[in-house]
């Protein structure tokens, strides 16, 4: 994102400038893997950075490697309410958090779409649904309706824009849809449940709906959806933040009628809540169990917990000239 580095750049000086300490801070590209890479090496060689930023599943893998932020984690839930559940879901075990939900890589990856291709070709006033200053009319925004539109823009030639790569928008956003059908690959006790009826219900639904995405949905990244929706090839992506991003940043007169909605109403509301990815950080100890978190081999656990904490509190914050 454009501008992330210079903003969580500041709130880390201006938590060594309160406790009076050197930081270093190396970024690394996720270009070729790189931070997966490193995640990896330093998890082997018992060794290297004091914090660390994960994504999605990355905790839960090297969860023996990483010191328990419950310390952090106590103090912020207090101060500022309970965790999302995909959030508590990423970063937590049953008996302790492994990182610290971060704002830097977390999205509510809800659909953004053109409202006026919405309106034209699938007969959806977005605009209708979640009237301004008014309570949602979205009732019938369900997987159903969803499908319907995506077939009708198909046809229109404006698809929607959902890929279907390995990179971590396309897995987010099959994982919702599974999520949201009650489908579980594996659960919570590491035993495989692929063999299941939601699982069935979840892949005969998806792929009834990647029938309407773009032909070369399956060779997509995590940039394509973006430049689907902002070059104006469709309709409605799953990914709204980084596409209002790329606009900005390289300056394109993209439509200007796209507007974010809920994700649709599926059972017992799930993909409303699931459509998002979440970010984490976590620290390290080297005395206790071998991650933003923190290695378990860290020497500097204190102050890798104090960093942690603090940037969540900062990132609480309102924004200047914020309205909320």
């Amino acid at each position: 994102m454009p501008g992330a580095n210079v903003a969580s750049t500041s709130l880390i000086e201006e938590w060594a400038a309160q406790e009076k300490v050197e930081v270093q801070i190396d970024r690394l590209t996720n270009l070729g893997n790189k931070l997966l890479l490193t995640l990896a090496a330093e998890a082997q060689a018992r060794s290297g950075h004091d914090i660390l930023y994960m994504t999605t599943w990355s905790p839960h893998d090297y969860a023996l490697s990483l010191e328990p932020v419950n310390d952090v984690m106590t103090e912020l839930i207090k101060q500022n309410g309970p965790v999302t559940d995909i959030a508590t879901y990423l970063g937590r075990t049953q008996d302790h958090w492994l990182a610290v939900p971060a704002t830097i890589g977390n999205q509510i990856q809800g659909p953004c779409s053109r409202i006026d291709l919405m309106k034209q070709y699938a007969g959806i006033d977005v605009q209708a649904m979640y009237p301004a200053g008014e309570p949602p009319k979205a009732d019938a925004w369900t997987l159903d309706t969803f499908v319907k539109a995506a077939e009708a823009c198909h046809k229109a030639g404006f698809p929607f824009g959902i890929g279907l790569g390995t990179t971590e928008d396309s897995v987010c956003a099959a994982g919702a849809f599974f999520q949201c059908l009650g489908a579980e690959l594996v659960d919570a006790e590491g035993t495989i449940t692929v063999k299941s009826d939601a699982v069935r219900q979840a892949l005969d639904y998806y792929t009834r709906l990647a029938r309407f995405f773009p032909p070369e949905a399956p060779s997509w990244d995590n940039a394509s959806n973006n430049k689907w929706l902002i070059w104006g090839r469709g309709t409605l992506i799953l990914n709204p933040p980084s596409a209002g991003q790329s606009r900005s940043a390289t300056h394109h007169k993209s439509p200007s009628s796209a507007g974010l909605t809920a994700c649709p109403l599926g059972p017992k509301d799930a993909l409303r809540r699931a459509c998002r990815s979440s970010g984490a950080s976590g620290t390290s100890a080297r005395t206790r169990r071998p991650p933003r978190a923190c290695w378990c081999t860290s020497r500097n656990h204190r102050p890798s917990s104090s960093l942690l904490r603090q940037a969540a509190v900062m990132t609480c914050r309102p924004l200047p000239n914020s309205r909320h």
